[in-house]
């Protein structure tokens, strides 16, 4: 493809040298970079991509996009110049890879807490409606058979790009994918035009990142406001502080969802509903009429997931019947309340729960289940927002008789670093009927100890832990 064919998506550049330049490639990693390759260079969160464009040039990259004074090493190679080379990297790779999210239905989740539990549940409402949806999301990227590891929650844009295209060449027809704040605001879903975009809700996380929650809102926001159109849908968790503000700031069709109600209009809401521990049953109200559900999954935080992607279906215009299938088809999801049965007198749940807004949740979801001992076990790594710790020890404080930490917040906690030993603790002081939540990590299986990634699965270390207890009793 010719280079000025990628350069008429952007909005303004200056180049040095030829525009009708051959490409064969596009890399943001010089050690990618092949004959033939655009190597567009940005600013990581690590490194610097300009730092490594005369590396790039004698890899064999034949152009250079930069929104940075380059070097002369690099002169005699074409470089284009842009105000920014993330929104450039973004717009580049759709063209490049002919815009996939064009050939498809594309639903955008994004908020805090949620996005995994309502992906999984959109996805199994696409299943029933014989879509054959792909999956961007924290857990894993899969489509038509196939499963991928995640890096990110959201992929760099080529990647994306690249992903998005395979998933049109292997028949995928909707799309579902989690929204992450980072990639709204690092230009990540450039080049992408959701044809639905969820707002599940907004709580403290990010803001070593961030700084202060409005950037974090307002990074949020950009999903309801520069990547839909007036043709599509904003689906919005009424319920939530922001939800009236985001409904008065985004484009298109906007369905209002919410338990609570806050004086807005909230097009879907539950009727007789009953949680209990086998799960959720009852009826949604809907603008395409009521919807009868009953999952498997338990708590009134995933009820608000529930709704969210009945919202999801009903902005694709799918039949209430499908989306009835679809909720009530899926059994569980990885890391999320996530029962681990080794034969124990007592319960063990597994739960991402890595915010205080989540670990409340997940809590108060469990003291509504039971009037045995919670002991909870929880942690934030260490390169993350750390003021969101002491809050998270105050929560499982108040909620649970029991609290283990493998990080250095709170007193009158026990802290044990090591999560292995800490885990172990948690199931030994556990009884029959008690409920044992390690929360933090999920459906994570790794842990990252300095610059190491190693093997560690929660789900794993509590069954070996219980085991060993006196012989698995």
């Amino acid at each position: 493809m010719k280079l000025k064919e990628l350069l008429k998506t952007l909005k303004s550049y200056k180049i040095q040298g030829s525009e009708d330049t051959e490409i064969f490639d596009i890399q943001y990693d010089s050690r990618k970079v092949g004959k033939g390759s655009l190597f567009i260079a940005i600013k990581g969160e690590k490194a610097d991509g300009n730092l490594f464009a005369e590396q790039a040039v004698e890899n064999g990259a034949v152009a250079v996009v930069t929104d940075s004074p380059f070097t002369p090493a690099i002169r005699e190679r074409v470089v284009v110049a842009v105000p920014d080379s993330r929104e450039a990297l973004a717009r580049i790779s759709a063209v490049f890879y002919g815009e996939p999210s064009g050939k498809m239905k594309l639903v955008g989740i994004t908020g805090t807490n949620g996005k995994t539990t309502t992906s999984f549940l959109v996805e199994s409402v696409l299943s029933e409606a014989g879509l054959n949806p792909g999956i961007v999301g924290t857990i894993n990227y899969r489509y038509a058979g196939k499963v991928l590891p995640a890096p990110n929650t959201t992929p760099e844009s080529l990647d994306l790009q690249r992903l998005l295209n395979d998933m049109v060449e292997s028949g995928v027809k909707t799309a579902v994918m989690e929204v992450s704040s980072h990639a709204l605001s690092q230009e990540r879903v450039g080049g992408c035009l959701f044809d639905v975009a969820v707002f599940t809700n907004l709580t403290q996380d990010h803001l070593d990142y961030h700084i202060t929650m409005e950037r974090y809102f307002e990074a949020k926001a950009r999903l309801f406001t520069d990547f839909i159109d007036e043709g599509k849908t904003a689906v919005i968790n009424m319920d939530d502080p922001k939800g009236e503000d985001l409904s008065k700031r985004a484009l298109g069709r906007v369905i209002g969802y919410g338990i609570k109600g806050r004086g807005i209009e909230t097009n879907i809401y539950p009727k007789d509903i009953k949680l209990g521990v086998e799960g959720i049953e009852g009826t949604l109200a809907t603008p395409s009429g009521e919807i009868k559900i009953k999952s498997s999954l338990i708590g009134e935080f995933n009820l608000y997931n529930i709704l969210a992607a009945a919202g999801a279906g009903v902005g694709l215009g799918l039949p209430v019947e499908v989306i009835e299938r679809g909720i009530t088809a899926l059994k569980n999801v990885p890391g999320r309340l996530e029962r681990v049965d080794a034969g124990q007198p007592f319960t063990i749940l597994v739960d991402y729960a890595h915010t205080p807004d989540a670990l409340e949740r997940v809590l108060t979801t469990i003291r509504g289940l039971t009037d045995k001992r919670i002991i909870t076990l929880f942690g934030c790594g260490g390169d993350r927002d750390r003021g969101k710790r002491p809050i998270m020890g105050r929560i499982a404080t108040e909620y649970s008789d029991v609290v283990i930490v493998t990080s250095d917040n709170g007193s009158g906690v026990r802290v044990i670093p090591d999560r292995r030993e800490a885990i172990t603790e948690a199931i030994k002081e556990a009884r029959e009927g008690d409920v044992v939540l390690l929360a933090g990590k999920g459906h994570e299986d790794y842990q990252i100890i300095g610059t190491q990634k190693i093997h560690f699965d929660d789900r794993e270390e509590a069954i070996k832990a219980f085991k060993g207890r006196s012989g698995g009793k």
